[in-house]
């Protein structure tokens, strides 16, 4: 009995170990992220191992993701240094419904939840994520919010003078966006920035279909206005200037 134990134990230790070293090898060589501005009117936001982005606004800022953290403490901190209040967000657009994106959503009840509808099961906390590592998670309702609009692959949203133009990238997930604002293109989880200034797609391990969003990726360098993009901002990394890095992904 006690030898079938130490084996047991011996194969939970391999398999954290090997969970641990792919999680691990998903961040190295990246180009490291920092709070403050990526562009005029656009603030990067540092929650723990996850980004996420103020977007000025003619009347208060839009959010690109919540981050992790449920009490979304850097969010309302960002927001407290430039004067603003919760009721400031005025609209939130979701890069994808896991739930490291989604944390500090409640925060803003009175924001307008943009997701693209592929994900609005994930968002709304109704159907598990598909990556082989988020598949083991399960359910998680614990940060579900409403989509209350449902995005157009190609289309704009616009509050006064400032448009958030969205695109469908799956692949990391069904509903994976993209958005372009303010001459910053946002890419989720869907690729990250490394520090040889080229892009890697989103790991196999978080992932439904790495394939997919490769292809995606390359298909949104045809697909947007990449003479207009001045930076490029990811999810779990710094950002990169220019477009040139998605345009050459290939």
């Amino acid at each position: 009995m006690k030898r079938i134990l130490l084996t047991m134990l011996a194969v939970v230790v391999l398999l954290v170990g090997v969970a641990g070293g792919l999680v691990g090898s998903a961040f190295v060589g990246l180009q490291p992220a920092t709070d403050g501005p990526v562009a005029p009117g656009v603030q990067l936001v540092r929650d723990g191992y996850v980004n996420a982005f103020l977007i000025d606004l003619d009347d208060g800022v839009a959010l690109i993701d919540c981050g992790n953290d449920p009490e979304a403490k850097s969010l309302l901190a960002a927001l407290k240094d430039r004067g603003l209040e919760i009721a400031s967000v005025k609209a939130i657009f979701l890069t994808h419904g896991h739930r490291d994106h989604l944390g500090g959503c409640r925060q803003f009840p009175s924001a307008a939840v943009f997701a693209f509808e592929g994900d609005r099961g994930l968002v709304e906390g109704t159907k598990a994520a598909n990556g082989p590592l988020p598949r083991l998670a399960g359910i998680d309702a614990s940060a579900a919010v409403k989509v209350t609009s449902a995005l157009t692959d190609g289309a704009t949203v616009s509050f006064g003078s400032v448009g958030v133009t969205a695109w469908n990238i799956p692949g990391h997930t069904e509903g994976s966006a993209a958005f372009l604002a303010r001459g910053v293109l946002f890419l989720g989880d869907s690729a990250a920035g490394q520090s040889d200034g080229a892009i890697r797609p989103a790991p196999w391990v978080f992932s439904d279909d790495v394939g997919r969003c490769r292809a995606s990726l390359m298909g949104l360098a045809t697909r947007a206005p990449m003479q207009t993009v001045a930076q490029l901002a990811f999810s779990h990394s710094g950002w990169l200037a220019g477009g040139s890095a998605l345009t050459t992904f290939h």
